[in-house]
């Protein structure tokens, strides 16, 4: 791997998150499943990039395509961590490596918080990505009505 760059989303890359978060295997993995209206995503990202609690990883490979985004979100309890990988690019092992760069990034910032992320239990794949990317299992449990499994990362 190594052959990943990243940069923070902007206002123009809200359509291809729109796209990215309307995609039937990101929308069966997700806890909402329900398709996203483009009025609302449109809000929900423009309130996203001008919050200082959310950092949106995009990133890009050798060619310049953008392969996926990681998306770090602080809220009152937690650090909240989620991913998702371009239609295009899954299967090339892409989803570990920009996990390990974003959590990278974002634990140097603030060194005393710990990222969380909750996985669906059949969501196999995303789950040996957070594992390869050095979270580690905190247990089962249920999260928004789906038996999951909660992992975790710190410095």
């Amino acid at each position: 791997m190594g052959n990943l760059k990243y940069r923070f989303a902007r206002e123009e890359d809200v359509d291809l998150y729109y796209t990215w978060a309307n995609d039937k295997v990101v929308r069966e993995n997700s806890y909402n499943q329900e398709e996203i209206k483009y009025e609302n995503h449109v809000k929900w990202f423009n309130n996203k990039l001008k919050s200082n609690d959310c950092r949106f990883y995009l990133f890009l490979n050798n060619n310049n395509e953008a392969v996926g985004q990681v998306r770090i979100d602080k809220n009152e309890n937690e650090v909240v961590i989620g991913i998702s990988t371009d239609k295009n690019h899954r299967g090339k092992g892409y989803a570990s490596e920009m996990l390990n760069i974003a959590t990278d990034n974002y634990l140097n910032t603030y060194p005393d918080r710990q990222i969380v992320a909750y996985i669906k239990l059949k969501n196999e794949v995303s789950y040996k990505s957070f594992i390869k990317a050095n979270f580690v299992e905190c247990g089962l449990l249920e999260f928004a009505n789906e038996k999951s499994y909660k992992l975790s990362k710190k410095l």
